[in-house]
């Protein structure tokens, strides 16, 4: 009369670990859905223009990011230094190209077409010193 019971339970163990790894896929999968092209604008320090963030797999098959950004004072492009995915949420930094000793901060939210986020502008390598700073808004492409 025990066996039917351990039969439940074995089965019941192997439903939790298969339901387990499924959902490990998934987080595994976060950041793969926002691979591609997005183009939008920035805004701030009374200043605004385009904004455009390509988030790739690179070689070593972690996540690549780079920004194409259109300014008053001229276009830039930038590598991040830094970029991560967790659930829809994107954190990352890039080195400012107009000025070797500032860095880029990046934080945003995903939906499947849009992004939505902040960025700010300081002295590289000191967090919360940044000088300038301000939105952006992508859409998928």
């Amino acid at each position: 009369s025990l066996r039917p019971q351990k039969r439940a339970v074995r089965v019941g163990a192997l439903t939790i670990i298969w339901a387990g790894a499924q959902w490990g896929v998934g987080w595994a999968m976060d950041a793969a859905q926002y691979i591609g092209t997005w183009k939008g604008r920035w805004e701030g320090g009374g200043a605004g223009g385009r904004f455009d963030l390509t988030l790739a797999k690179g070689g070593d098959g972690r996540l690549a990011a780079s920004v194409s950004v259109g300014t008053d004072s001229g276009d830039y492009k930038a590598k991040f230094s830094t970029v991560s995915i967790t659930g829809d949420k994107l954190a990352g930094a890039y080195d400012y190209p107009p000025d070797p000793q500032g860095e880029v901060i990046i934080t945003g939210s995903f939906d499947p077409k849009n992004a939505v986020g902040t960025w700010s502008l300081g002295a590289k390598g000191q967090p919360g010193g940044q000088a300038i700073a301000g939105n952006w808004k992508v859409t998928k492409q």
